[in-house]
């Protein structure tokens, strides 16, 4: 169960992200707009020991964050939860597209010489070739919502 006083939230990656994340309105209100006036999130990950500080403009996350995802190579289809625990410090886990954990071989991990541009071109590669599993996963579990509502309406007419 969920620590109450440890809220999170996770966000999808889309095309895009490595300019900036939205922060989900919901959890903006509640846990971060007038309860500080800090603009500087720490995030850390299981990845490595550093503390990456990126910019909170607004509802976004900017200045920084590019550093941090591409140290950790996130792609788009990959889901990030950002795990609040106070002060402006999250932790940070993200997911790949299979739904599970994303395992670093190296503790300390250091891409950052990678190639910006490079980057860019070959994330709308790697997105379109986990696009087609993503596509059937929701078609499945939409399905699945479905066909479970029709019984229910059906049993219960």
């Amino acid at each position: 169960m969920a620590n109450p006083h440890e809220p999170h939230f996770l966000k999808p990656l889309l095309p895009g992200f490595h300019s900036g994340i939205t922060i989900p309105l919901g959890f903006f209100s509640k846990h971060i707009e007038r309860k500080t006036n800090q603009k500087t999130w720490k995030l850390r990950s299981d990845a490595s020991d550093k503390i990456w500080e990126v910019i909170q403009e607004g509802m976004r996350l900017t200045g920084g964050w590019k550093d941090f995802a591409t140290a950790h190579d996130l792609r788009i289809g990959d889901i990030v939860i950002f795990k609040h625990e106070g002060d402006m410090v999250f932790h940070v886990t993200p997911f790949g597209p299979s739904c599970c954990e994303i395992q670093y071989t190296d503790p300390d991990i250091n891409k950052e010489e990678a190639d910006a541009g490079d980057a860019d071109d070959n994330e709308i590669s790697k997105f379109q070739s986990n696009l087609f599993p993503l596509l059937l996963h929701c078609f499945c579990f939409n399905l699945f919502c479905l066909v479970l509502q029709l019984t229910l309406l059906l049993a219960h007419g």
